[in-house]
């Protein structure tokens, strides 16, 4: 009888925040009535924060995978193909489904689910995969180039936070999901060099910032433009304060110690 022990954390995270996702998906993506409110009170304030702890979802989703392909590198083509074909299966057969409910055929919807990385139907997973392709590259040129890769991973995810722009094309979701995975890749090949003290209290401070500056986001989109137009600004997944959290817990779950026995 052997016992194993085996880190669970990363994985309880991954769970949790596919929840978020869903939640956000079913939620906010429903149009509830809660959206209808318009005025900068209190209760604005709060619906921002709540959109925003879904919207985390999948900022850490895409980083914690990354963080567990990291170190894969040998897997990674294999692994790509392998996520690619499931994408299509799942998406044909949500497609069989959905024709059967509706009694309706749209070749439209048969070719984002054949071709969902030219059809770019699922952009996040599309750029996981895509960067399961380069992994081996991004192995190679940490070593050389750690700290380009550093503040150019950094100038992508801030730019579009300061220009609210979309810059990089992040609405289209590949190129977002690429960048968040290519972090969590950058994340696994750190998270030696930061204690967890560090990385708690980077965590702290990033909570409260967003949490400042989300609540108060109405306040100043009314008195600069009269309205509530830029109430959302930093209530999007893109947003850089967002992302940087996402990063540090997942860094913070993979250096907590979560075991359990595995008797075999």
């Amino acid at each position: 009888m052997n016992k194993e022990r085996k880190n669970i954390g990363l994985a309880m995270l991954l769970i949790f925040s596919s929840l978020l996702v869903c939640l956000d998906r079913i939620f906010w993506q429903s149009s509830p009535d809660i959206l209808i409110n318009d005025k900068v009170n209190i209760q604005q304030s709060l619906m921002q924060i709540y959109h925003a702890s879904t919207l985390i979802g999948i900022d850490i989703f895409a980083i914690g995978i990354g963080f567990l392909l990291q170190g894969s590198e040998n897997k990674s083509w294999s692994s790509a193909i392998k996520y690619w074909m499931y994408t299509i299966f799942v998406g044909t057969l949500g497609l069989l489904v959905l024709t059967l409910f509706s009694r309706e055929f749209s070749i439209v919807d048969l070719y984002n689910m054949l071709f969902p990385f030219v059809r770019n139907t699922y952009g996040i997973l599309s750029g996981i995969v895509l960067g399961m392709l380069t992994l081996p590259l991004f192995n190679k040129g940490v070593k050389k180039y750690e700290n380009i890769i550093k503040l150019s991973l950094l100038l992508v995810i801030i730019a579009p936070t300061i220009f609210n722009k979309d810059i990089f094309g992040f609405a289209n979701g590949t190129v977002f999901g690429y960048i968040l995975v290519n972090l969590g890749f950058y994340g696994n090949y750190i998270k030696s060099k930061l204690s967890v003290k560090k990385v708690v209290t980077r965590i702290i401070l990033l909570l409260l910032t967003n949490i400042i500056v989300i609540s108060l986001m109405p306040e100043f989109s009314k008195a600069v433009h009269n309205d509530l137009s830029t109430a959302g600004r930093f209530t999007n997944s893109a947003s850089a304060l967002l992302i940087l959290l996402a990063f540090y817990v997942v860094l913070l779950v993979s250096k907590t110690k979560v075991n359990v026995k595995v008797i075999m």
